[in-house]
């Protein structure tokens, strides 16, 4: 499946290289995901200045636990799902650094090859929730720059194919990839048809219904016991027939289960192909001298004697009528047709010698002679043939067990799972203890036992990590580390293990300081009670400094709360509550700073309200100033030390002050009463007494005869007022007008400007004379200057779109912002179209790149040669408005 396709572009012998064309199936699935996630709809293809992955495309409103189901088909599942912190296993992975880092909204997908990883990544938009960035790549650090670019062409190559290639139609022939292989791919693509597989005389069929194995038939066998024969068969032709929409599911089985058991019957029963009925069945030839082993080199005798033969080497050749093997001209039969076996079970040919008369003797030795002669050409040619045969068996038994290895690594290549490969190496070096491959395959059976056990300390430091930070939590811990380390004894991860059982009151400590984090922020004292707890549970706990800290911290914020409260209770004169407030801080913090602070804070609050109480007793004697005086001079006598002494002494000098009051409360109200003086500077001498002797005993006669004066007041205040906002109007209406006129003025002159510099483009240009100009080659209708000389300033593109529609010039007002086409018919194709000072102008083409949004801009260069080019839309440009 993809063979032709991946022949053709996959070419190099590269290690990445040749690990991916080793890996087709793997290969095969991830194309053919790309090809599914492609054919999904609303997917879009956006412009990428530097694509991470091999294939990249936007879902819109998709959602993201539907995208995590595709690429489970072939991924399997995430190893970092959506709305999860980055597992501890993948903080140094490669694949994490190469897409710069993973976010928590996230998803990764990976499948590792020796040299590399395919993976999948779904990137959410954080600007548009109904977007996600799927992504498709394969990260390897030491794939050079060539290769990348090979697997870059091969997918964009295999997404412009309907199907795979090999598999087109029904009816198409499969080459070039084992049974398996194919079995697992139409899984994967959910696949419906018949497979008729055909080896030697042959012929089984394999029924295949949305990807699942539900029936098989070879012979006499049906069901299970068919599909493990079929799929046992090596080198077996594929074809793909039409389905048997009738045929009942007979196999219930997983496909891998049903896999591994072929294999088992494969290893067991040694199942090797029927010798096809037109072969040759040569005559044994005469039992020759003892011959090497078949797995022995050849010796430089029987070198020397193979080189004598006729042929030159033992390789197979093209069978010919049989001869007589007295022949000179005698070919041996193809090696590979012939079974050590059956040369070993030939039996041993006798030579009769006639009876002759011994009347003539010398006739006699003559014809012995002769004989005898042809009995040593005999018998060389069967020793000869016995060496030719010696050595062919190895060759062809050296031929099986390369084809029994590569299969077997072909099987591996397609196994997913670390422990059915186990299986089947410990199956195959126990079937074949002397196997030319055992170091290399005890090697794979090594690595694979070494990565169970790195995934089994993955999962348990996983394991861990997901427990519930509890009181149970230590036990749990220790019970996953000990059964680690009872399972692997000599694991090259007991350091750590043991490290981590070290570190699980600590990590206890760290996870009830995390939990300390978590505590209500209002509840100060709550806080404080877990805080101290911690430094009891823990005193030897890693974040017993920071706690210490958090403790601070908290006084510090407790009080900053007792700030803000008292300006309150200030504003209300009502103390209690917060004087309660610095009592339950003083009742938890004992010493610090803060502690100093809340205590300075709590004695000013009391003195605010014993002094409030003061005022009450004092205003009992209002009229009585010496009483007053004496109330707030007894309390500095037993109290010289209130925080609020300033303000006693300011109510004595107060009171002191009230006969002066008096005295100008009767100067101000004689000037306040006399008609004859200014009203405005009457009430304002009622205004000005008010405020400043707001509590004094005359405060209120001065409101009463100051509300007396306000219609007075007013009907001045209205006059004055009227003749100030008929000013005003006028100066505003002379300030626009002179204003209008000189931007008139100077958009006339831009447009006279322009009008000028378009004269010696009249063939080509038509200035109306009211601010719009028409070009005679696109019919097109522009406006005569642009924004740059209008505003006298740049602006981001979404000021350009509301200029453009606020545009009435000509009396139209249907003006647009033009495309980059348009633009550059005034820029980019002579005559031009004369400069205005603006760099660059708008278009209407907007597109999305990465997570911005970008705009085509055209400069207003003039040049024949047109390359777009764009900026963002927060950019400071130009804009020239267009209409038809």
């Amino acid at each position: 499946m993809g063979v032709p396709l991946i022949e053709e572009l996959l070419t190099g012998d590269s290690n990445e290289i040749q690990d991916i064309a080793n890996n087709e199936a793997v290969l095969v699935g991830f194309l053919t995901l790309a090809k599914g996630v492609d054919d999904l709809p609303d997917m879009s293809t956006r412009f990428y200045e530097e694509p991470r992955s091999l294939y990249q495309v936007t879902s819109t409103g998709r959602p993201i636990d539907e995208l995590v189901e595709v690429l489970s088909s072939f991924f399997g599942k995430p190893v970092k799902v959506p709305d999860k912190g980055l597992p501890v296993s993948l903080r140094f992975e490669p694949t994490v650094k190469y897409l710069g880092g993973i976010r928590k909204d996230q998803a990764l997908f990976l499948k590792k090859l020796k040299t590399g990883a395919f993976y999948g990544a779904l990137w959410p938009w954080q600007q548009d929730a109904g977007k996600i960035e799927v992504l498709l790549g394969f990260c390897s650090p030491s794939i050079s720059d060539e290769d990348y670019k090979q697997l870059g062409t091969l997918v964009q190559k295999f997404l412009s194919k309907k199907k795979i290639e090999t598999i087109t139609d029904v009816g198409g022939q499969i080459h070039g990839i084992s049974l398996p292989s194919f079995l697992q791919m139409s899984e994967m693509e959910g696949a419906t048809y018949t497979l008729k597989v055909t080896r030697g005389n042959r012929t089984g069929y394999l029924y295949i219904d949305g990807g699942s194995l539900i029936a098989a038939q070879v012979e006499e066998l049906a069901g299970n016991q068919a599909a493990y024969r079929i799929i046992s068969w090596d080198n077996a032709a594929i074809q793909i027939e039409a389905a048997d929409p009738d045929r009942v599911r007979e196999i219930h089985d997983p496909l891998m289960s049903v896999m591994m058991e072929s294999l088992k019957i494969k290893d067991e029963t040694g199942d090797q192909p029927p010798p096809p009925s037109d072969r040759l069945a040569p005559t044994p030839p005469p039992k020759p001298k003892k011959a090497p082993p078949a797995d022995q080199p050849i010796t430089k005798k029987e070198a020397q004697t193979v080189k004598k033969s006729p042929k030159k080497s033992p390789a197979p050749v093209q069978e010919k009528p049989s001869e007589t093997l007295a022949s000179p001209k005698l070919e041996p039969p193809p090696l590979e047709y012939i079974e050590l076996s059956e040369l070993q079970k030939s039996p041993k040919p006798t030579v009769s010698v006639p009876f002759e008369k011994s009347t003539d003797h010398s006739v006699g030795k003559q014809d012995q002679m002769g004989r005898t002669n042809k009995l040593l050409i005999v018998f060389g040619v069967v020793i000869l043939f016995a060496i030719v045969v010696t050595i062919g068996g190895g060759l062809l038994k050296n031929r099986q067990i390369n084809r029994r290895y590569d299969q077997l690594i072909e099987d591996l290549a397609v196994t997913k799972a670390l422990d059915a490969q186990i299986v089947m190496l410990m199956q195959y070096i126990k079937a074949h203890p002397e196997d030319a491959h055992r170091a290399e395959l005890e090697a794979r059976l090594k690595d694979a036992n070494a990565e169970i056990e790195k995934l089994d300390y993955e999962k348990t430091i996983l394991d861990v990590n997901g427990l519930a930070i509890d009181e149970d939590y230590e036990k749990k811990a220790l019970s996953l580390y000990t059964a680690f380390l009872k399972k692997f004894p000599q694991s090259p991860y007991a350091t750590q293990i043991n490290e981590a059982i070290g570190g699980i009151r600590n990590l206890l400590g760290s996870a009830y300081f995390e939990d300390l984090k978590k505590v209500a922020t209002t509840d100060f004292l709550e806080r404080h009670a877990a805080y101290r707890e911690y430094l009891e549970q823990f005193p030897e706990g890693t974040e017993r400094e920071a706690v210490e800290r958090m403790i601070t911290e908290l006084a510090q914020e407790y009080h900053g709360v007792i700030e803000k409260q008292t300006a309150t209770c200030d504003a209300q004169e009502k103390w209690d509550d917060c004087i309660a407030q610095c009592d339950q801080f003083l009742s938890a913090f004992t010493n610090g700073v803060w502690v100093e602070k809340v205590r300075a804070q709590r004695s000013m609050l009391q003195d605010k309200k014993e002094v409030k109480d003061l005022i009450a007793k004092s205003a009992l004697v209002a009229d009585d100033y010496t009483k007053a005086r004496k109330i707030y001079l007894d309390y500095l006598e037993k109290r010289p030390d209130t925080t609020q002494k300033e303000a006693i002494v300011d109510r004595i000098n107060a009171l002191n002050a009230d006969l002066a009051r008096q005295k100008a409360w009767e100067k101000t109200a004689a000037y306040a009463s006399n008609p004859a003086n200014d009203i405005v500077d009457r009430v304002q001498r009622l205004d000005m007494y008010v405020e400043n002797h707001a509590s004094g005993p005359y405060a209120m006669l001065a409101s009463n005869m100051r509300a007396n004066l306000d219609p007075e007041l007013l009907d001045a205040i209205r006059v004055q007022r009227a003749e100030a906002a008929r000013r005003q109007v006028l100066a505003r209406q002379q300030a626009e007008q002179a204003r209008r006129a000189k931007a008139a003025q100077r958009i006339q002159r831009l447009r006279d400007q322009v009008a000028r510099q378009l004269r010696p483009l009249v063939s080509r240009f038509v200035d109306h004379r009211n601010g719009t100009v028409t070009d005679k080659v696109t019919g097109l209708t522009w406006c005569l200057i642009d924004s740059h000389l209008d505003l006298d300033t740049c602006i981001p593109y979404e000021a350009a779109k509301e200029y453009v529609q606020g545009l009435t010039t000509g009396a139209h007002s249907d003006w647009r912002l033009p495309t980059a086409g348009e633009l550059a018919t005034l820029y980019k194709n002579s005559p031009f179209f004369p400069d205005s000072g603006a760099a660059w102008y708008w278009t209407s083409e907007t597109f999305v790149r990465g997570y911005h949004r970008v705009v085509d801009v055209v400069t207003s260069q003039p040049e024949t040669v047109f390359e777009r080019t764009s900026k963002t839309e927060e950019s400071c440009g130009a804009v020239r408005a267009v209409r038809r």
